[in-house]
């Protein structure tokens, strides 16, 4: 965690403004004491002491917290953007980073695999009951430059929900938004060649998009097949053209 609550005054801080000799600081989540880590290699954070039963002190690595700080600083230097804060505590949720971006209420979620599906689908229902548009970034892999890349079953169901695209981080506000093409492998039969529908898919990226310029919000109804469902959500979809 990136920021925690003072016991001395109730005032959240960040990590790289709490000073030690202000300990002790407390979960926004759980109400547990957490230990500011400051070094010279880690970017400064909170973490929780074992054993680790609050949702926010497991599975955050170091890379997921310089994503996050990256997006906020970012986002703070935006004329158009009002109300930045990282991890704002909502009750229910805690977006990474939320703001206002011309008004609209939006939530941006750092997803690097330590969240389940079911939290996913969770939380993004949650954004949509309190008026947020959210948008889910993954980090952006060197998987997605080959020919074929096999997404997870979180990256898929993003996929869906964000209409046939997912947008991964690429760094500050920059987004790549990729689609994914259904790739059929050739299988030999008994009698007969035959094509049979692959779980790995054909990455087909767009153009970088930047995250205040070139997204909007979206709202879409609950939408459910046999493998897929989505709950009524409010997301931030970019507006490029479909390239795929």
């Amino acid at each position: 965690m990136l920021t925690a609550q003072r016991q001395s005054d109730g005032r959240k801080v960040t990590a790289w403004e709490a000073d030690k000799d202000q300990r002790p600081y407390l979960c926004h989540c759980c109400g547990q004491i957490v230990t500011l880590r400051k070094g010279g290699i880690r970017a400064p954070h909170f973490a929780h002491q074992p054993p680790v039963t609050c949702e926010y002190g497991t599975g955050e690595s170091e890379e997921h917290r310089r994503c996050k700080l990256a997006i906020y600083q970012s986002l703070l230097a935006q004329p158009r953007v009002a109300k930045c804060e990282i991890e704002r505590n909502l009750g229910t949720v805690r977006p990474d980073v939320s703001a206002y971006l011309d008004a609209v209420p939006v939530a941006i979620e750092v997803q690097l695999s330590s969240l389940s599906l079911d939290r996913i689908k969770y939380r993004t229902a949650e954004y949509a009951r309190r008026g947020i548009y959210v948008l889910w970034l993954p980090l952006y892999t060197e998987g997605l430059k080959r020919e074929l890349y096999q997404p997870r079953p979180w990256e898929r169901w993003l996929h869906a929900a964000y209409f046939g695209r997912i947008y991964y981080w690429l760094e500050g506000l920059l987004v790549m938004p990729v689609h994914f093409r259904d790739y059929y492998a050739s299988v030999k039969g008994r009698t007969r060649d035959y094509e049979k529908l692959s779980p790995k898919k054909v990455p087909l990226a767009g153009q970088a998009a930047i995250l205040t310029e070139d997204f909007r919000p979206l709202q879409r109804p609950a939408w459910a097949n046999e493998y897929i469902s989505i709950p009524p959500s409010r997301l931030l979809i970019d507006k490029q053209p479909a390239w795929y």
